[in-house]
């Protein structure tokens, strides 16, 4: 019997060859024959097909039989070929003539209007029909994408740079592909499962690649790219187009019977968020043939100079056409470093009548297969449809070897030793011990972080350190540590947490800790201790307010389902009251003296409270409705979403009934979100309502603490007032609080010659707090920001109906 084994396997072999598709290659070249890039090549009346490389080479999986071949390219006439395929490989070279395209004839003159108005007027009256032709679809997608880095500087910020994966031949620095199955569903509903991905020299990757950032969609009015604009960019076939654009009838041309118009859209004026370039309509259907567009720093866009789109639309049915293929390549100089990628796509084996079923879209935009990452060569030979360039090939098989290479213990090894030696600027700046092989990584932090000074405890610094390990499936376990001294009040304190992430993909984690700290009366931090000690020092404001507290804590988080998050905690602590020890100055600004520690009377420089002990339970439960999220193996990432967040907090401490121990009972509820105007920018809200429903003992940091600011510097958190004092409407009072925050992303400024180009952001919005107690309190503020760097704002508070101050608040982060 030992024979009928290799005589089956061989029986396998030809059953597999002669199923297997044969394969049509060749090259697209034009009449001089220069190679054309990225050609559009399918079997005619379908959406089977690829496109060509940068390098005219294509290659198409066909099974036996006669085909026509159509190839496509804007600015060329569609050429068609004849097709035989038996069980052998064909390679049929092609060439492609120049588009024969037909002038227009008629000659604009006075106040004729040019016949491209009266075409785009249709494709206008059409838009929203083609938008919601079809309900919903799947389709198969293939993605390759490839960035080069051309030219950058040696130093960035006085910090050198190393690219280590550039090319220096090539300048590539990132190439890979994936494939997936992407399903569509009115409106805005998506999900797409990434199957396969491949990046060039990282195994264990994943590709960035993503169906949904490939469509840009022309048949909607405003076309959302949040990386690009925040405000959006205007389709040419908007229904407010004819404001935005200009339109020139470039000519026409015959294809399969029907007549194509090539439309240059002009903008109206240089710097509205806008395109440049041709889109080319189908006459009678009025439908986009295809697209040939641009944009460029004038649109307000980010980051890129300018990003072309090219787009090429193929007939599903007769009545119905899809998006076949993608091509997006952009230029780029970011802090002096330059460079360009290109990104193509091909949709295919489109089904328009999807079954799918209840609850398919559940929130996950993206999934990605455990193996998706595992596929061999021979998996990418056969499935992708555009073949690689000699040059991507190159990158693919140095790029692997040096990195098999790079994830050996020697070499990993060897970059920990000279990395991790010790130097003179890490006393101040911190230091790091890595070991990559295994995963850990043991830090201190800089000591210049931790030096201080505040009225209780004088000059105080000390140390932290953590440690990290990450472990397999995403988990993680984290330690750090912190400890100091103060010099004047004579008082060592220390802390310690761990944090261990042991179900990322539920989001859930544990941590535990404990310590003694001096820490500020309101729990948020209002200002920080660097902050603190430069007005302490320069302005002679001791703005922050300690006791100590001795405490151990635990909690644990976990998502429930999707969109509900649970958390729950406990905390036992022994809190004592802190004086002011020390008087040092080191100006005399106006005389002025510094207050008490006491929040409440900044006279009184007695202990503010008696020591007393807090055991509390807390929990949260934070339900975000229509949370949309991403799956890779073993982790779950939350994506940003549209609607509204609902968190509900509760607080009980417990104690004897006959102790001064804290005893109370607090709620607390928070709608938070955001919402798009499109041109006119984005808004956030934040609403939020509490009491205390028992209050047999609460102390002065048990109170609700308003997020407040008395210094120039904001974090510009959406919770925090400008103006607000820190202490002086904390409350045990029923009370609510609302944060309205409007962006307008550069649409007033926008029109002002010079300040455009600096693509500022309009701020506008309002603060207000009440309670049952204390007068209501409001504020209203103006400010520019330029990304997340830079901040400034003016800002105007009112209580009783009166101004009651006014400031300047600025901030810096990156």
């Amino acid at each position: 019997m030992r024979f009928i084994k290799p005589i089956f396997v061989c029986f396998l072999f030809l059953l597999g060859y002669n199923a297997r598709a044969t394969l049509l290659t060749g090259k697209v070249t034009d009449e001089n024959g220069q190679a054309l890039p990225f050609v559009v090549v399918y079997i005619d009346g379908t959406t089977n097909g690829t496109t060509a490389n940068v390098d005219g080479i294509y290659s198409i999986d066909l099974k036996p039989g006669s085909y026509t071949i159509d190839y496509q390219l804007i600015g060329y006439t569609l050429h068609r070929e004849n097709v035989e395929i038996s069980l052998t490989n064909v390679t049929r070279n092609v060439q492609l003539q120049a588009e024969g395209i037909k002038i227009n004839e008629v000659t604009v003159n006075g106040n004729a209007e040019d016949p491209a108005y009266g075409i785009m007027r249709h494709a206008i009256e059409k838009r929203k029909f083609y938008q919601e032709q079809v309900d919903a679809y799947s389709c198969d997608v293939y993605i390759k994408g490839l960035q080069r880095i051309t030219k950058h500087p040696d130093k960035i910020l006085g910090r050198e740079i190393h690219f280590r994966e550039l090319d220096s031949t090539s300048g590539i620095i990132y190439l890979s592909e994936s494939v997936s199955k992407f399903n569509f569903k009115q409106t805005d509903k998506i999900r797409e499962e990434m199957i396969s991905s491949k990046v060039s020299g990282n195994s264990q990757a994943f590709s960035y690649n993503q169906a949904s950032d490939m469509l840009i969609d022309f048949y909607k009015n405003n076309i959302q790219i949040d990386v690009l604009s925040q405000r959006g960019l205007i389709s040419p076939i908007a229904s407010n187009a004819m404001f935005f654009y200009k339109y020139h009838l470039a000519g026409s041309f015959v294809e399969n019977g029907k007549v194509i118009d090539k439309i240059q859209v002009i903008p109206k004026r240089q710097f509205d968020p806008v395109f440049r370039g041709y889109i080319y309509i189908q006459e009678d259907s009025w439908r986009i043939h295809s697209t040939d567009m641009y944009l460029i720093k004038d649109a307000q866009i980010n980051f890129l100079d300018t990003i072309y789109i090219s787009q090429s639309y193929l007939p599903v049915t007769p009545d119905v056409w899809m998006m076949f293929s993608n091509k997006y390549r952009f230029v780029f100089n970011i802090l002096g470093i330059q460079g360009n990628g290109t990104y193509v796509s091909i949709n295919k084996n489109y089904n328009i009548n999807p079954n799918f079923p209840k609850n398919f879209f559940n929130g996950e935009v993206l999934k990605i297969d455990d193996n998706a990452n595992k596929k061999d060569s021979t998996y990418w030979d056969q499935t992708r449809p555009v073949p690689l360039t000699k040059e991507e090939s190159k990158d693919y098989v140095r790029r692997d070897s040096i990195h098999a290479k790079h994830e050996t213990k020697e070499y990993l090894d060897s970059i920990d030793a000279r990395r991790n030696k010790f130097k003179f600027s890490n006393i101040y700046l911190g230091y790091r011990y890595n070991n990559r092989y295994h995963k850990q990584t043991f830090f201190i932090g800089p000591i210049i972080q931790t030096i201080g000074f505040n009225t209780v405890q004088g000059l105080n610094g000390g140390l932290r350190i953590g440690y990290t390990k990450e472990y397999e499936n995403n988990k993680r376990l984290s330690i750090v540590a912190s400890g100091g001294y103060g010099f004047s009040n004579e008082r060592a304190y220390g802390e310690a947490s761990m944090t261990y992430a042991f179900n990322p993909e539920k989001l859930a984690f544990i941590r535990i800790g404990g310590g003694i700290m001096p820490v500020q009366f309101n729990g948020q931090n209002p200002i920080t201790p660097f902050l603190n000690t430069l007005y302490t020092l320069l302005e002679d404001q001791n703005y922050m307010k300690l006791y100590q507290k001795a405490s151990v804590h635990a909690s644990y988080t976990s998502e429930l389902v999707n969109g509900l998050m649970f958390t729950a905690g406990t905390e036992y602590a022994d809190r004592s009251p802190l004086v002011n020890t020390t008087s040092y100055k080191m100006f005399n600004v106006d005389n002025r003296e510094y207050t008490s520690n006491n929040p409440q009377n900044s006279q009184n420089d007695s202990a503010s409270f008696k020591r007393n002990n807090s055991l509390t339970i807390s929990a949260q439960l934070k339900i975000s409705f229509g949370q949309e999220y991403y799956t890779l193996p073993h982790e779950k990432i939350i994506s940003d979403t549209k609607y509204p967040q609902l968190i509900f907090d509760y607080k009980k401490a417990i104690s004897n009934p006959n102790s001064l121990d804290a005893n109370y009972d607090f709620g607390k509820a928070t709608l938070s979100g955001k919402f798009n105007l499109k041109l006119l920018g984005k808004t956030k809200y934040s609403l939020s309502a509490g009491k205390f429903f028992s209050q047999k003992e609460v102390y002065f940091m048990d109170y609700y603490h308003f997020y407040g600011d008395q210094i120039i510097f904001s974090s510009f958190s959406l919770e925090e007032f400008h103006l607000l004092d820190y202490y002086k409407y904390s409350t045990t009072s029923p009370f609510i609080e609302g944060h309205l925050e409007h962006h307008f992303e550069g649409f007033i400024l926008n029109k002002v010659p010079l300040l455009r180009k600096l693509k500022l952001d309009e701020v506008l919005g309002a603060n207000y707090m009440r309670t049952t107690t204390m007068p209501e309190y409001a504020e209203l503020f103006v400010g520019l920001q330029k990304f997340q760097a830079f901040r400034i704002d003016y800002a105007v508070s009112f209580a009783q109906n009166a101004r009651v101050g006014q400031g300047i608040r600025i901030g810096i982060g990156f």
